[in-house]
């Protein structure tokens, strides 16, 4: 009969029920929390593996990204080097024609030089044998004047 009157004692009896009540409330609780921090576990994982999904793409962009901008700066190096050289080739050139063209503009300007120098010469030689020649004829004849009035030449 204690058997039988266990369950009705505990209904009646309200500290078996209240602690009863407070025994299943924590255990209802726990297992809600162990439900919650499964929960929030999953959702943790899945959120980690968007996340890594979100940076390994990020770093894979990073990377994409960083070798189109070295294709793209080695790309720009190569044709400023082959500009460069058409540059240097073409200014090299214009120099040796400039060179050459001041060497036989120089020359030219050489020849002429001594061409007029020539020529400047000759016209001074005959310029001086027209005017000294009367002048040593005259000179001449005047000393023969002179020395035949004087009688200085022995006959």
């Amino acid at each position: 009969m204690s058997n039988e009157n266990d369950p009705e004692q505990e209904k009646d009896n309200p500290f078996l029920k209240g602690w009863n009540d407070f025994v299943s409330g924590i255990k209802g609780g726990f297992e809600n929390f162990q439900k919650s921090l499964e929960e929030q576990s999953k959702k943790s994982v899945e959120d980690w593996e968007k996340s890594q999904d979100n940076v390994n793409k990020f770093f894979s962009k990073i990377g994409e990204n960083w070798n189109n901008q070295v294709k793209k700066w080695t790309g720009d190096i190569q044709k400023m080097q082959i500009e460069n050289q058409e540059q240097w080739e073409a200014q090299t050139a214009q120099i040796k024609k400039e060179v050459e063209k001041w060497q036989d503009q120089t020359r030219n300007d050489w020849k002429d030089g001594v061409k007029t120098w020539n020529r400047s010469v000759v016209k001074g030689a005959y310029m001086f044998l027209i005017v000294m020649v009367p002048v040593i004829i005259v000179l001449v004849l005047v000393i023969w004047v002179i020395t035949q009035f004087l009688n200085l030449v022995p006959t």
